[in-house]
């Protein structure tokens, strides 16, 4: 199996992302060739050498020839598909990038999906890398990404646009950068999450090449990153990634049963991944309730604090359980009644999902808006996420 690995603890972009894979091997003439085969304006990539802390890094230089007027995110890729063809699995990723970022977008600045632009050249410049590295791992043969957890600047910092970064990074591992302002940007940390496998330290694997990218994008300090190539095991492993999650537990028996959903919000608001109640019996057979809650270890403390603050119990008990999740991304569908946001599980990241269901406040927004029961919203979204999937299977045969 041919593994990477993306090393963007010094910074990550489109750009450095792109360079380090030419700088593994990826033909920059059949990148070029394939993006224009694509692209709707004139456009130049070069890619060139430069010296980084000892190291050689190519770098994306990228010129393209278009204003900055905005214009629609939504109607830009479908603009793009309707006048040539692209197809198959290239086009269900670009349409799930775009998806990442029109939904980030939507919901961090408050607008409607139709509402979210982008100047023409920054969209142009996004299917440009984009399409470039999507086509750089299919000629590589990559099988299998992992990745070091995301350097995250506060959100003080004047060089990351901090909040739309984190909506592009939900579903990775992230970890503080303490610097002044990590060098990461929107498009690298979108098409890291669109891709990566998996999160952590390096895995066992050969090394055969390393490659080292770097972007000229303009941020304060250069966005570089370091890609390790090499084949891991052919073990067939089980669907899903792992991950490691506290569960926190106790029995109550003697708590007012009015006060458990203040308690499950307040458990979700300290940074409880899940909180539920089981019934059960307890001794001399008194019904009682069983509070399990799942949790960050870094969340621990703050879980702890709320459970004998706001509950009847004298003690808990903590343990380390291994999950397997999921890898997860969100898709728009079109309904009669509006966009819906579609949130979808497949058992390894690219494949197709074996587990989807409209987002419910959406469905909710929308019934509420036009007058209509919420599960005749819920089903339009259902039909339409069906009709997405389907088409995506059939374009990737």
């Amino acid at each position: 199996m041919k593994v990477i690995y993306i090393d963007c603890s010094a910074g990550l972009s489109g750009g450095a992302l792109l360079g380090a894979l030419v700088e593994l091997g990826a033909r920059p003439e059949l990148l070029v060739e394939k993006i224009k085969s694509i692209a709707a304006i004139p456009f130049q990539l070069t890619f060139s050498k430069r010296q980084i802390n000892g190291a050689n890094a190519t770098s994306t230089v990228l010129q393209v020839d278009a204003g900055q007027e905005p214009v629609p995110v939504a109607g830009m890729l479908k603009s793009v598909s309707n006048k040539v063809f692209i197809g198959g699995e290239l086009e269900d990723r670009l349409n799930s990038l775009f998806d990442k970022f029109i939904l980030a977008q939507s919901r961090v600045f408050n607008l409607p999906v139709a509402k979210v632009v982008m100047p023409e050249a920054e969209l142009m410049r996004t299917i440009i890398i984009a399409t470039g590295f999507f086509t750089a791992l299919a000629q590589l043969g990559i099988e299998r990404i992992n990745a070091s957890p995301l350097p995250v600047a506060s959100l003080l910092s004047a060089h990351n646009p901090a909040p739309l970064l984190l909506a592009l990074a939900k579903g990775a591992v992230v970890k503080q950068y303490e610097g002044p302002g990590a060098p990461i940007t929107p498009l690298g940390v979108a098409l890291l999450t669109c891709r990566a496998d998996e999160y952590g330290l390096l895995p066992e694997i050969r090394l055969s090449e390393t490659g080292y990218g770097a972007s000229s994008e303009g941020l304060q300090g250069t966005p570089r990153v370091q890609i390790l190539c090499g084949t891991g095991r052919d073990d067939e492993t089980p669907p899903g990634h792992p991950e490691t999650i506290t569960v926190v537990e106790t029995a109550i028996d003697d708590m007012n049963p009015e006060f458990f959903p203040f308690l499950i919000e307040r458990l979700f608001a300290g940074g409880a991944a899940d909180a539920f109640l089981t019934p059960i019996y307890m001794k001399k057979s008194r019904p009682a309730h069983l509070l399990t809650v799942l949790c960050n270890r870094s969340r621990l403390a703050d879980i702890l604090s709320i459970i004998f603050q706001e509950t009847t119990t004298l003690g808990v008990r903590v343990r380390e359980d291994e999950r397997r999740i999921l890898h997860r991304y969100i898709f728009m569908t079109s309904t009669p009644y509006g966009e819906v946001a579609v949130k979808a599980g497949c058992p390894a990241a690219g494949g197709p999902p074996v587990q989807y269901a409209p987002e419910f406040e959406d469905c909710k927004k929308l019934a509420l808006q036009h007058a209509v029961p919420i599960k005749e919203v819920y089903a339009a979204a259902q039909r339409a996420a069906h009709e997405h999937i389907n088409k995506s299977k059939q374009n990737s045969r």
